[in-house]
């Protein structure tokens, strides 16, 4: 348009700039506008983009920190604690678009719905009851995961204990069989470290039903370091989410890059390095924007470990120790309330809707299904076999036949298709599903 109007200006009788506009349809306002925005007379939009050019070079930083592409608001919080710069979480959206930056999204999980369990009157006690935030050191959630890597897609699987509170993990290890051991491994690289924060009265150690966990090993393990085993109701993955939380997370953000590794080795060491800047570096908003690590000083001493809170100087907030100590009392006082309701909840979800004797009855009648399916497998089984013993009668006959006949009859035999010209060779039509 702009250079329509330049051209009808130079001209004798050329039109003017209102029916330029009407040609081109646009507002005489909207046109001012874009010719200011084109002037730029103070150098801000210059400004604007060289700003931009500073903090995706940021963004990039962030990445290579991370090793995946993050989210919009895991980027804003990043930028803040890394480099102080304190930006919008949709302008942190905008620049990703523009940098054509996709977060890291979760996959789904190949062996969900797949676990079976066992007889509902038969499961352990579920202590925790979703309660998972009592305080630090108070609930312990594991749980195991698998991932693959190279060629062939080889599994190997991970077992993690995770302080339910702070987000820590406390404990970790990979092996290539999922094993009693794999779990030994892991409980021992947590006692390791930490047994001197957990030797309290009430550490829940909460997993799922998996047999690792319910092993006579494990549970003798736990009785002498003086923890209470917790286990998750029958096939209810809500009473563990937080630990299914974390592994689709993580699975998120480095399940493509285990699955470049070559050996097993390689899988250690890159999930041990995931964990350690889990710990250390990586902030998250529901920890005050703190790191697991920096999050339980915070909880256990009442130092916050920055120098300020989201842009606030930490001078210009409450005394840390009375922010604590109302944290705490609130805390107390949910967590009270939350007991109560988790109790009544249990008591109504773990009551049988049945009787007893209905139970019984109807273990009594899955239990006669079964026993009717085996004795008619065992019928079709002794079916098949006279039929396959009739068989071989004919091939006895066919062999005879076989035998009897001259040189020439048998050159013929060599051509599949003149099997079926002789009525002594019929059996090869019976045996056509057996191939």
């Amino acid at each position: 348009m702009e250079f329509y109007y330049r051209k009808q200006k130079k001209l004798k009788n050329g039109k003017t700039q209102v029916q330029c506009l009407r040609i081109f349809g646009c507002s005489r306002s909207g046109y001012n506008s874009w010719k200011e925005r084109q002037k730029d007379k103070d150098g801000k939009r210059a400004a604007r983009e060289a700003e931009n050019k500073r903090i995706m070079e940021l963004m990039r930083m962030v990445i290579c920190k991370r090793g995946y592409v993050p989210g919009k608001r895991t980027f804003r919080n990043d930028l803040w604690r890394d480099y102080h710069e304190l930006i919008s979480v949709k302008r942190c959206a905008k620049l990703m678009r523009k940098m054509s930056l996709v977060a890291n999204r979760p996959k789904k999980d190949a062996y969900k719905h797949q676990a079976t369990h066992n007889h509902e009157c038969a499961s352990p006690v579920n202590s925790v009851n979703q309660n998972f935030f009592i305080g630090p050191r108070k609930v312990i959630l594991t749980d195991i995961t698998y991932f693959y890597y190279g060629i062939y897609r080889t599994p190997v699987y991970l077992c993690i204990f995770r302080d339910a509170y702070t987000k820590q993990i406390l404990g970790a290890a990979v092996e290539r069989r999922m094993t009693v051991d794999l779990v030994k491994a892991a409980y021992d690289g947590m006692m390791e470290q930490y047994a001197s924060q957990l030797k309290h009265s009430e550490v829940y150690i909460h997993s799922d039903q998996g047999s690792q966990y319910l092993s006579t090993t494990f549970r003798e393990m736990l009785e002498d370091d003086g923890f209470i085993q917790s286990v998750s109701g029958r096939g209810n993955s809500q009473d563990n989410s937080p630990m299914e939380s974390f592994f689709g997370k993580m699975k998120t953000q480095i399940l493509d890059l285990v699955a470049l590794c070559t050996d097993v080795e390689t899988v250690k060491n890159m999930i041990t390095e995931y964990i350690r800047r889990y710990n250390s570096e990586f902030y998250q908003y529901n920890l005050a924007g703190l790191t697991p690590d920096e999050f339980y000083t915070y909880v256990t001493t009442g130092i916050y470990p920055l120098d300020e809170y989201y842009g606030v100087k930490s001078t210009e907030l409450m005394p840390v120790s009375e922010l604590v100590a109302e944290r705490r009392r609130l805390a107390d006082e949910k967590n009270r309330k939350a007991r109560e309701a988790y109790a009544r909840k249990n008591e109504e979800r773990n009551r049988l809707h049945k009787t007893p004797l209905q139970i019984i009855a109807r273990d009594q009648k899955i239990l006669r299904k079964q026993i009717k399916d085996w004795e008619q497998t065992k019928e079709d089984a002794r079916k098949q076999i006279n039929r396959l013993n009739a068989i071989i009668e004919k091939t006895k006959t066919a062999g005879e036949f076989v035998r009897s006949l001259p040189q020439d009859k048998l050159d013929e035999l060599a051509i599949p298709q003149n099997w079926q010209k002789y009525v002594e060779l019929n059996y090869i039509f019976d045996m056509k599903e057996l191939f």
